[in-house]
């Protein structure tokens, strides 16, 4: 696949974990208005994330300015920085998909 394309694929899964992730900021927010949403941090500290947030949304714009800047780089940057990538992209996709089933769970 050429690089064209994997950067294609990528905008294209963070637009969708985008309006997942303001899908779930939304349930966090009535969440917290009924006071049952206690926590910090969406991701700890041991994740790839240098964002720390106790929403989704600052977590999908780091992700953005990940993708941003290996297309304006050079190729060794791309080549070293694209597995980070794909693994926040994963995270997202994993974490939003389990916050929305436990969501359903309660309902």
């Amino acid at each position: 696949m050429s690089k064209e394309n994997v950067q294609a694929q990528l905008q294209e899964n963070i637009k969708i974990i985008y309006h997942r992730a303001v899908d779930a900021d939304k349930a966090l927010a009535e969440l917290r208005k009924q006071k049952t949403a206690g926590f910090a941090h969406i991701f700890t500290n041991d994740t790839p994330f240098t964002n720390h947030s106790d929403t989704f949304l600052p977590y999908v714009e780091e992700l953005a300015a990940d993708l941003q800047a290996i297309q304006t780089d050079n190729e060794e940057h791309y080549r070293t920085q694209l597995p980070a990538i794909v693994v926040k992209i994963e995270l997202l996709f994993k974490t939003l998909n389990a916050f929305k089933e436990n969501l359903k769970a309660k309902q």
